[in-house]
């Protein structure tokens, strides 16, 4: 048997360029493969004669062993032969190679920050899992993708006519060294996988020292080849590429489920152009797994084959309890349709050797797996048959800074994280455009800005590398919803460590005080009761994705704020309809008539439940009959950047709005706490700092979460004919919208919001490590930078194009007669709360004096101002507007720009401070030159 090696190194020839050579035998460069493959299509029908040309496999395989890593000896899917001294492999193929289709799944194993997931390559190869199969072409093997996208599933001419058009594609080729003694082409292997690993892992490998690679791990199975190879990459640092080649099982059992809009399930689809019947040709196939029960005849019956998990041995000892129990939960969900026990788990131990024998990277297991990056994702990546969307495995990789990455977390991508949220993608278009309106831009620290502006230019012009975002430009702060398992992960860091610092920091001011059970013990600094089931909830969400399920953003937005909090639902129902969603801590603090609730939801719920039942069983149309139901509700990623505010990421309650006021009497009463309580005797002030971080960003993701109620529609994908069903699109209650619209601007335009002191501005301090990446921070709060920033981007949350244009449908969908939200409504009470300074009897705390030590406008108020005139100047002036409502905006903004310019005269007649004179003189100078230059661009 041949094991594992740790010093096998291979040998590698540059060709002219400097890049490695695809093969050792010929010297055949990159420039040749073209000409090869042309002149084997000319010499196909040849193929025995180049065979014959080939050396003998005697002479070509001296010096290599045979791999066998079965203990039966059981024939493999490739035969492989490793070459322990100069590190090389040879792999045979079948003698039917042509009839071979396969997987070939890249992993980075080791040296990266994202080690164990493969997906998050996904923006820099088409797709790091691919479905492939050989072809040759004389004494060359194209790899070749399938042309899946486009089928014809009717005659056999409109299958030859489909099929001549949507041709495969060439992903690679190598060279046939040999015939083996099976009778099938033998390639080399090493070659294939490190020098042209590109095609897999993209620019990761660029510039890697091949000639330097030692092979840590060659495995051949029946029905799956496993190979780890280590390297050392461009800058020096050693990395693992691990690469699953799978053959996929054949079940002509399974029956491909058609998706439906209703029910949450990853697809795969394909177009059928046979179809002719002017319906859609698209035809979408769920990602499920091929669950049957052992006897049909019982109405309980244990599975046919159960789905495995194995909980890695890398997860640490105190949470494999709440690992486990967060897979287990999901048996819940098929004893719906009468499978008992269809999830079993096994712990992977190192001390005991249990299942030691089973590799994470073999796609026949599907394991848990635990990292410390410091990266705070969570991911539950699936594989599926492209062409049925049968699942054959799935995995779960976990990294524990959900727990701990707060303290490592930069302030500035935090912030840009939670105004950024429930941005639509059209809108993150239009602020790429217009950067001086764009969050990621304002909340960077000054230093980044130049660095911000630049990315966003290789954005637009699509050169942007993910690696060398700044930091409130990294992917994890706005990314394209996915419909497919394999190709998104949970970057949940910024929200999830936000809530469990919120945990620490009312526990240390006393806000909150979690009875300690009988021998409970701390995880982590805080106790079981609460990150258990914690670490249990992002389990089950995992789970579900491996079960097939996407997200759900409706399963926080059922259930009241209030019934949450409730003595009848603590402990005996799930806060949520759905662990598919994401959800905050639920932290009550001084409630009136509520208790504190489940920190977290205590089980699935029930759409996770009816999901998987519609799913699995074969009565799905009974079960669809059931999707009116509130419990059922259902919308996925891209609600979260859509209009309906019941589809939000990182809310509670069926109306959010309450959520929000408890969070802001959460931060209002921690941020009177910080000095006294938060830091503790001995410790550095920069807790402080930390505590004011944490609270600024829950203030501005309440503000973000209010947000999508202005011009808000509850929408739906119900057919017609469900029973029950609410019109697909209804204009949210103008008494919400309003709500929503005072809750900003109460909470974003009042300097009073942010609780700031002359006391607390002299702790905030920073101790300036320089071996982290704070060590650039400034030792001294930039205090007028920071809150200019949330206050901009709460501005552009209220005045952006989606979201004016969207208030202006909502008129239209309202019957004349009923109250509306208008948009001169919005424009009027942003005016009155920005300059609402202006009135002597509220300019900066009330009638008074003023003088430069005490002007009319505070300092936070003027910068305020000149925010809201460059806005309504850019409107006025015909900035670029992406919609119909361009006009109306335009000339608002122009009236909005006379009224305050009438203000200003008003307040300038009064005896005014030199800070709050100049201020105004310089407003009505540049409201005069953008009205003139408004209408000289308008003529």
């Amino acid at each position: 048997m041949c094991e594992p090696l740790t010093q096998c190194r291979r040998q590698s020839r540059p060709n002219a360029d400097g890049e490695p050579d695809i093969g050792h035998y010929g010297g055949m460069s990159m420039r040749s493969v073209s000409m090869r493959i042309m002149g084997g299509l000319l010499a196909a029908c040849a193929g025995t004669a180049f065979a014959a040309d080939l050396p003998p496999f005697e002479k070509v395989s001296q010096g290599y062993e045979k791999v066998v890593s079965t203990a039966d000896g059981s024939r493999p899917m490739w035969t492989v032969y490793h070459h322990k001294k100069d590190g090389q492999l040879l792999a045979e193929l079948p003698r039917n190679v042509e009839s071979q289709k396969f997987f070939v799944v890249a992993t980075v194993a080791g040296g990266d920050p994202q080690t164990g997931v493969y997906s998050i390559w996904h923006n820099r190869v088409r797709n790091p899992a691919r479905y492939v199969y050989w072809k040759r072409f004389g004494d060359e093997l194209a790899l070749m993708e399938p042309n899946l996208e486009y089928r014809a599933t009717g005659d056999a001419q409109s299958r030859a006519a489909t099929d001549r058009v949507y041709t495969d594609r060439v992903v690679l080729s190598t060279r046939i060294v040999a015939t083996g003694p099976g009778g099938g082409p033998v390639i080399d292997l090493d070659q294939l996988l490190l020098n042209q690993s590109g095609s897999f892992f993209g620019n990761f490998t660029r510039g890697a020292k091949f000639g330097l690679t030692t092979i840590k791990s060659i495995k051949a199975f029946p029905s799956n080849l496993e190979a780890t190879f280590e390297l050392p990459l461009a800058n020096g640092r050693m990395a693992a590429i691990h690469y699953s080649l799978g053959v996929p099982p054949k079940d002509p059992s399974y029956k491909p489920r058609q998706a439906d809009r209703r029910v949450g399930f990853f697809y795969t689809s394909f177009t059928d152009r046979s179809r002719n019947d002017g319906e859609s040709q698209t035809t979408r196939y769920i990602e499920r797994w091929h669950l049957e029960k052992a006897d049909p005849k019982l109405a309980m019956s244990p599975p046919k084959k159960p789905i495995v998990y194995y909980i890695e041995h890398t997860t640490p000892v105190r949470y494999r309890r709440w690992v486990r129990e967060g897979i287990l939960a999901w048996n819940k969900a098929f004893e719906q349709v009468g499978i008992v026990n269809a999830i079993e788990v096994y712990q992977q131990d190192a001390a005991t050797g249990a299942h030691m024998d089973k590799d994470p990277e073999d796609i026949r297991y599907s394991f848990v797996r635990w990292t410390n990056s410091h990266m705070g994702f969570a991911i539950g990546p699936s594989h599926a048959h492209p062409e049925t969307g049968q699942i054959f495995e799935a995995d779960i990789v976990m990294d524990e800074a959900f727990i701990s990455g707060w303290a490592n977390a930069h302030k500035s991508s935090l912030l840009a994280s939670a105004a950024m949220m429930h941005m639509e993608p059209e809108t993150v278009d239009w602020l790429l455009d217009n950067p001086q309106w764009d969050p990621r831009l304002r909340l960077a620290d000054p230093e980044d800005r130049a660095a911000v502006r630049a990315y966003m230019a290789q954005l637009r012009e699509g050169t942007a590398d993910p690696e060398q975002a700044p930091p409130t430009m990294l992917p994890g702060v706005w990314i394209d919803p996915r419909e497919h398992a394999e190709n998104g992960m949970c970057m949940s860091l910024p929200a999830m460590s936000a809530n469990i610092e919120m945990m620490r920091l009312a526990m240390r001011s006393g806000l909150v005080d979690i009875p300690a059970e009988d021998g409970e013990s701390l995880l982590d600094g805080l106790p079981e009761s609460f990150i258990g089931p914690l670490l249990r909830d992002v389990i089950m969400h995992e789970v579900g994705h491996t079960m097939g399920l996407m997200h759900n953003w409706r399963g926080s937005s059922v259930y009241q704020f209030a019934e949450m909090n409730s003595e009848e639902w603590k402990g005996n129902k799930p806060i949520l309809t759905s662990v598919m969603d994401y959800a905050p801590t639920n932290i009550v603090v001084e409630e009136d008539g509520l208790i504190q609730g489940d920190y977290t939801s205590i089980d699935i719920g029930p759409y996770d439940k009816w999901a998987i039942s519609w799913g699995y069983t074969d009565k799905p149309d009974d079960v669809m009959k059931l999707c009116t139901q509130p419990e059922h509700a259902f919308i996925s990623d891209e609600g979260s950047s859509g209009p309906d505010p019941h589809s939000t990421v990182w809310d509670l309650g069926e109306n959010s709005l309450d959520f929000a006021d408890s969070e802001m009497r959460y931060v209002n009463k921690a941020r009177k706490l910080l000095l006294d309580k938060v830091v503790e005797e001995g410790q550095s002030w920069e807790k402080a700092r930390e505590g004011f971080n944490t609270l600024l960003y829950k203030q501005l993701s309440a503000i973000s979460v209010s947000s999508k109620w202005i011009g808000g529609v509850y929408f739906n994908r119900y057919k017609k004919g469900d029973e029950n069903a609410p019109d697909p699109v209804r204009p949210v209650e103008v008494e919400r919208q309003r709500r929503a619209l005072d809750f900003i601007l109460n909470n974003a335009f009042e300097d009073k919001a942010f609780g700031l002191t002359p006391e607390i501005l002299a702790k905030l301090g920073a101790e300036q490590w320089f071996d982290d990446r704070r060590g650039n921070d400034r030792a001294d709060l930039p205090v007028h930078d920071v809150v200019l920033g949330v206050q901009a981007s709460a501005m552009s949350m209220l005045m952006n194009p989606t979201r004016l244009g969207r208030v202006l449908d909502n008129e239209m969908r309202t019957p004349q007669g009923e109250d509306a939200l208008t948009v001169p409504e919005i424009f009027e009470k942003v005016r009155d709360k920005v300059w609402a300074s202006l009135d002597p009897k509220f300019g900066n705390g009330g009638p008074h004096e003023f003088n430069a030590r005490n002007p009319m406008i505070s300092s936070l108020q003027r910068n305020l101002q000149r925010e809201h005139l460059d806005r309504l100047i850019d409107l006025a002036t015909g900035a670029n507007w992406p919609n119909a409502s361009a006009n109306t905006v335009t000339t608002l903004a122009r009236l909005e720009l006379r009224e305050i310019d009438r203000m200003i005269a008003d307040a300038l007649g009064t005896d005014v401070d030199p800070y709050s004179k100049a201020h105004l003189v310089d407003a009505r100078e540049r409201i005069g030159r953008a009205l003139e230059a408004a209408y000289i661009r308008r003529d």
